[in-house]
């Protein structure tokens, strides 16, 4: 994919570059781009970019690189593209910390997980393998199981995905017998386990999947 080229060129380049005719825009792109990155967000989903393959030139201090990378064919569309881009995917992110948050209420007894189920789309959601009327009553009876079940982003979420974010987490709970306090940790290399929690949205904002995944470098960054 588009995600996969763009990702293994910034393995071999100090900032992500995008084709530009003046070196003034040049300059403000590689800037904003810069700033993406530091955010875990330095690439935008294909489907915003009306690809074409450019080829350009990049004088440095010391050499001259030259990049075969793809972008779009006019400047200021990019110019758009990526404020818009860094507002649609907060806004994602924030809703995955709103979804960790009520169900941590809704662990420590200070509300419902009705705000929880609010969040998803009613007719199409697959919360942790749940489907329709097995939503509201699965999740319920898993938290009735687990008390005081508590999760803790460990990372801040990553958009993956023009509508999917993920992140890793540790949960606790005390366990129901005797009181004593559990831990699960999504990343683990003593296990080895390596899995995020991984949130997909429709274009409504409403979840359509909630799911435990086991990642790798490539999967982590990008999905086909």
């Amino acid at each position: 994919s588009v995600l996969k080229q763009l990702v293994a060129y910034s393995k071999n380049i100090a900032s992500p570059i995008f084709p530009m005719q003046h070196s003034s825009s040049l300059l403000r792109l590689s800037a904003i781009s810069w700033v993406c990155m530091s955010r875990s967000l330095a690439f935008p989903p294909a489907y915003y970019l009306n690809i074409k393959p450019a080829l350009a030139t990049i004088t440095t201090a010391s050499k001259h690189t030259e990049l075969v990378y793809h972008a779009t064919s006019r400047n200021d569309e990019i110019a758009d593209i990526i404020p818009n881009f860094i507002s649609e995917s907060r806004l994602l992110c924030d809703k995955a910390k709103k979804f960790v948050q009520y169900k941590n209420a809704a662990g420590r007894g200070d509300a419902s997980l009705d705000p929880v189920f609010d969040m998803c789309c009613p007719t199409t959601v697959d919360l942790y393998g749940l489907r329709g009327d097995n939503v509201r009553s699965g999740l319920t009876s898993f938290f009735d199981g687990h008390p005081e079940l508590h999760h803790e982003m460990t990372e801040e979420p990553t958009l993956i995905g023009p509508l999917t974010v993920q992140y890793p987490f540790i949960k606790t709970w005390r366990k129901a017998e005797d009181g004593e306090i559990q831990q699960w940790s999504s990343i683990d290399a003593s296990k080895p386990r390596n899995k995020m929690e991984r949130l997909d949205f429709n274009k409504d904002g409403l979840l359509t999947r909630v799911s435990i995944v086991e990642v790798t470098e490539i999967t982590a960054l990008s999905s086909d």
